[in-house]
């Protein structure tokens, strides 16, 4: 029986032989491709780190240039859009119902296209002034050298393109209220007799103060809603951005490289687990055959070796007997015959491989030294 245990352990080897676990033990390939990944990285972070201290660096000369106390970071967008549709669906809807009302238009769907196109162009028109013109009204004015002639350059041009927005905006509103007052939309003019007709009819009163509350509103959320309010620092916050997001995006991306070669290897040892599954599966059934055996032979050597004792204790009783006097029983008696033999047979394991061999320690301490590495590049120029 011990033979025969013996023999299927060395089947169980010879099977256990054939197969390929996966491992990354002394595999040079993941190795020297995660330092390809580190070279490049000690290459490019420092240089988009370096664009990014430039930046920050261009920022606070502009800051201490112009003496900005206020910097906020940039406001919502989506918020800003949102309230200014409001203001165009809130202008587009009062002036549509005096549009309306007045017969003016040949029905409501007529009259709330021509009133979108009227709110819309009020609208728009106010944002446009106070993104492009005021923010720059008061360009330099807190700046350590406000006469300097590129600011003031910049806050006159901002000065005089303010004075024509308001002259256009101001004939804009009134031509919408010469609408209303005279009822027509093709017979408008600007003559005394029709402000004078303007002025005593109070639905053109009350669209011309709705048009300037809407472009007043209108004009300081094109100051503040999209950008920083003051002149084009807005610029300088965006070029921190984005340096700051190409920096950390670029950091992710090795990072994600990384972990693509890792999973790479565990995606190809995985493979391998599949391709030989049956094999896997067959030296498994021996190896369960190997502990099988081994059990009934550890249960056939206990019952020869109950039975070896029982049949020695009778004859040294007997013995004990016929001589008168009691025989003792000798101290490792079994000691002297080979029923231990069978214990220095060493029994083979089973192979229970994982899902995926990402537990694999060889492959974990080389996706963290990589990582820590990567890391410790970024901690060094950022």
């Amino acid at each position: 029986m011990a033979s025969k245990l013996s023999t299927r352990c060395k089947e169980a080897a010879n099977l256990k032989s054939r197969l390929k676990i996966p491992s990354i033990t002394g595999n040079l390939g993941i190795t020297q491709k995660l330092d390809s990944i580190i070279t490049r990285a000690e290459q490019m972070l420092p240089i988009k780190a370096h664009a990014l201290h430039q930046a920050q660096q261009a920022e606070r000369a502009y800051s201490v240039l112009h003496n900005l106390i206020d910097k906020s970071s940039t406001p919502n967008l989506v918020i800003s859009v949102l309230l200014i549709g409001i203001c165009v669906f809130i202008d587009a809807g009062v002036n549509s119902s005096f549009l309306y009302n007045a017969h003016m238009v040949s029905g409501p769907f007529a009259a709330l296209l021509v009133s979108s196109l009227i709110s819309l162009t009020n609208v728009v028109l106010a944002v446009c002034g106070g993104y492009y013109i005021g923010r720059f009204l008061n360009y330099g004015s807190r700046s350590m050298d406000t006469d300097t002639q590129e600011i003031k350059a910049i806050r006159d041009r901002a000065k005089w393109q303010f004075k024509v927005f308001i002259a256009v905006m101001v004939f804009f509103i009134l031509t919408v209220g010469l609408v209303r007052s005279t009822e027509s939309l093709d017979k408008i003019g600007h003559s005394l007799a029709h402000y004078h007709e303007l002025i005593v009819t109070p639905e053109a009163v009350f669209l011309v103060l709705l048009n300037i509350c809407i472009a007043v509103f209108s004009f300081n959320k094109g100051k503040t809603g999209f950008s920083h309010p003051y002149g084009d620092y807005s610029t300088y916050q965006q070029s921190v951005t984005a340096a700051h997001d190409d920096l950390y995006q670029s950091y992710e991306d090795y990072v994600e490289e990384i972990e693509d070669a890792c999973d790479s290897v565990e995606d190809d040892a995985q493979d391998q687990i599949t391709a030989q599954s049956k094999a896997i599966k067959e030296y498994n059934k021996k190896v369960a055959e190997c502990h099988q055996a081994s059990r009934e032979l550890e249960e056939a050597t206990r019952a020869a070796e109950n039975e070896f004792s029982a049949e020695a204790i009778r004859v040294i009783n007997t013995h004990s007997v016929l001589e008168g006097r009691e025989i003792a029983i000798p101290d490792g008696l079994l000691n002297h015959f080979p029923f231990n033999d069978a214990t220095e047979i060493e029994l083979p394991e089973f192979y229970h491989p994982s899902h995926r061999s990402e537990n694999d320690p060889a492959l974990a301490k080389a996706k963290a030294a990589a990582l820590k590495r990567l890391s410790d590049v970024l901690k060094r120029h950022a």
